[in-house]
């Protein structure tokens, strides 16, 4: 599995556009620092959030399947579907393209879909099991992010081939489920040193779900710990890259490539 960080930022990104404190001033100043709305691309087929997709660096032409982890537009970003449409009257037809996830995301984009475009929907919900029409498994967890409002999913995470977990927006603690010990396991970590919040996590509750997952077995030594949705709630990235450390986990900049070290 190859795993690029489109995006490794919160909603408002970081450095947000409208705020001066210190990290934000830190992230202006230090070249590459910048990251955008969390997204990550699988193995060139799979896109898991699109919030990004306008900063790619790759093209995106062999993704067959667009994975949404719920409907707040910083993730189910619809105007990439646009875009998709004004290659195909560039340069012809498109190839099949799957959009999956929550039904409220999918709803967000339909009016994005022209009428004779090769989409299929495939809803999902927590507990679902699902063959994607990238290639890859998924298996959809509950997200603690507003779970009673239905205009944003409910938000879902994911397990993505017994190898990657996708868990950002959501809080602590996650939900009791049974885990394979994975490979990347990608967490929310928005809001830093602010108090508390039951929607993400921040520093102290990060390292409490890392705790919990090690104890289910879901991180293993050789786990790669990436903090996503990362915002200017957190310390500039020298004093985020120590205190990350010190928990066994990572936050590599956007573009940044992570490889599977299984074999095949």
């Amino acid at each position: 599995m190859e795993i690029r960080l489109l995006g490794t930022g919160s909603g408002d990104g970081w450095p947000n556009p409208w705020c001066t404190c210190r990290s934000c001033t830190w992230a202006r100043a230090t070249p590459g620092a910048a990251r955008g709305q969390t997204s990550v691309l699988v193995d060139g087929t799979l896109l898991l959030d699109t919030g990004s997709a306008r900063r790619a660096t790759v093209p995106l032409d062999t993704v067959r399947t667009v994975l949404f982890t719920h409907a707040h537009p910083d993730h189910a970003d619809p105007q990439p579907l646009l875009w998709r449409q004004a290659r195909a009257a560039r340069e012809g037809g498109l190839p099949p393209l799957e959009i999956a996830g929550p039904p409220a995301a999918l709803d967000l984009c339909r009016d994005w879909v022209a009428p004779d475009d090769p989409v299929t929907w495939t809803p999902l919900r927590a507990g679902d099991q699902a063959r994607l029409a990238s290639g890859h498994r998924v298996r959809a967890l509950p997200a603690r992010h507003w779970p009673q409002d239905p205009h944003v999913g409910p938000a879902l995470l994911y397990d993505v081939d017994a190898t990657l977990f996708a868990a950002w927006d959501t809080g602590a603690p996650l939900p009791e489920a049974e885990h394979p010990t994975y490979e990347f396991v990608l967490l929310d970590c928005n809001n830093g040193f602010l108090p508390p919040y039951p929607e993400h996590h921040n520093l102290a509750d990060f390292a409490a779900t890392l705790a919990d997952l090690r104890a289910r077995g879901a991180i293993g030594p050789h786990t790669r710990v990436v903090a996503v949705s990362l915002s200017c709630a957190n310390p500039p990235g020298p004093e985020l890259d120590a205190h990350l450390s010190r928990l066994g986990a990572e936050a590599p900049p956007d573009g940044t490539l992570l490889v599977s070290r299984r074999a095949g």
